[in-house]
C-alpha cells in the first residue's frame, strides 16, 4: 500500500547543498555551509612527475549561533560554565600545581621555567554556535575550555604582575558572538595564520583542539608550556621530539564534562631547554 499520507519534505531543508570531497577523492553532497573541503591544485613540478595526488585542505566556516541568541545571554551562559569550572577539582588541583611551580621558580628550587610572556590559543571551537550544519553541538566543551583559558591567564598575569599580558585566540569557526565574548575577556581574536606566528619559546600554548598538522607547525618553536594533548603516541617525529624535552602532568578528570579535558596534560620544558 503506498504511503500517501507521508508528509512532503520541507523545501527549506534542501537549501545550502554542498559538494564535499573526502580524503579518498570521493565527492559527497551535503547541506549547510559550516564545512567544506577544497581541493587545491598546488603541485610542484616534482609532484607532477611522480603523479602525486592533489592536496586536500579542510576549510571551516564560522559556526552558526542560534538566531535569537544575544551577547548578553551568551555572557550569562559563560559565567555559569566558568563558575562550575572554578569550583571543580580539576581546576583546584591545576591551580595549586601552577602556584607551587611558580613559587618554586621564584625561590630557585624548581628545574622548570614557567616564565611566559603570553598565551596563544589554537582550536578552541565556538562557545556559541553549532558545527557541521547543526549536527555537532560542542558549545559546552568550548565554554569550559574558555573558562580554563581565562583562569590560567589570570594565574600568569598575577605572577608576572603585568596588566598587558597578551593572549591570542585563533579558530576559523569563531563567529561574531564568539569574538565579542573573547574580546570582553581581554583576548585578541586573530585570523589564520597570525596565531601560529605568535608562538615563541616563551609562549604558553593552549591547544585543546589543535590538529596534528598544526602541532607539527607549532611545536618546533619550543613553547615554554603546552596545555593539550595527550601528545604521546601521535606517530609524529616532530611532536615526539618536543615531548621528550618536557615533563608533564595529567589533569584530574573533569566530572561536569569529561570530554572537555579528556586525558589532557600540561607539558613544560626543563630549565635547560629555555
Amino acid at each position: 500500500m503506498p504511503h500517501s499520507s507521508r508528509k512532503k519534505r520541507n523545501p527549506v531543508s534542501a537549501q545550502k547543498r554542498l559538494e564535499v570531497t573526502d580524503d579518498d577523492g570521493w565527492t559527497h553532497v551535503t547541506s549547510g555551509s559550516n564545512v567544506r573541503r577544497v581541493v587545491r591544485t598546488t603541485k610542484a613540478r616534482s609532484d607532477r612527475e611522480t603523479n602525486k595526488a592533489d592536496e586536500t585542505e579542510l576549510v571551516l566556516s564560522p559556526a552558526e549561533a542560534p538566531a535569537r541568541l544575544t551577547f548578553e545571554e551568551l555572557e550569562t551562559q559563560y559565567k555559569g560554565y566558568k563558575e562550575r569550572w572554578v569550583q571543580s577539582e580539576t581546576w583546584q588541583k591545576l591551580r595549586v600545581h601552577l602556584d607551587q611551580r611558580i613559587h618554586d621558580q621564584e625561590t630557585e628550587t624548581s628545574s622548570q621555567d614557567l616564565n611566559v610572556d603570553g598565551i596563544v590559543c589554537i582550536g578552541l571551537g565556538s562557545p556559541s554556535g553549532f558545527l557541521r550544519d547543526g549536527w555537532v553541538d560542542r558549545r559546552a566543551v568550548s565554554m569550559y575550555q574558555l573558562a580554563a583559558l581565562e583562569t590560567i591567564k589570570d594565574v600568569f598575569t598575577s605572577a608576572n604582575r603585568s596588566s598587558s599580558f597578551p593572549i591570542y585566540a585563533q579558530d576559523p569557526v569563531f563567529n561574531n558572538l564568539d569574538r565579542a565574548l573573547l574580546e570582553s575577556l581581554g583576548m585578541t581574536v586573530v585570523n589564520t595564520p597570525v596565531g601560529f606566528e605568535r608562538v615563541t619559546s616563551k609562549t604558553l600554548l593552549f591547544c585543546p583542539g589543535a590538529e596534528r598538522k598544526h602541532l607539527d607547525m607549532l611545536l618546533p618553536s619550543n613553547p615554554k608550556l603546552v596545555l593539550g594533548g595527550p601528545l604521546e603516541n601521535t606517530e609524529s617525529s616532530i611532536i615526539q621530539t618536543y615531548v621528550e624535552k618536557t615533563d608533564s602532568r595529567t589533569l584530574v578528570s573533569f566530572s561536569a564534562q569529561e570530554h572537555a579535558f579528556w586525558k589532557m596534560r600540561l607539558y613544560y620544558l626543563a630549565q635547560a631547554e629555555a
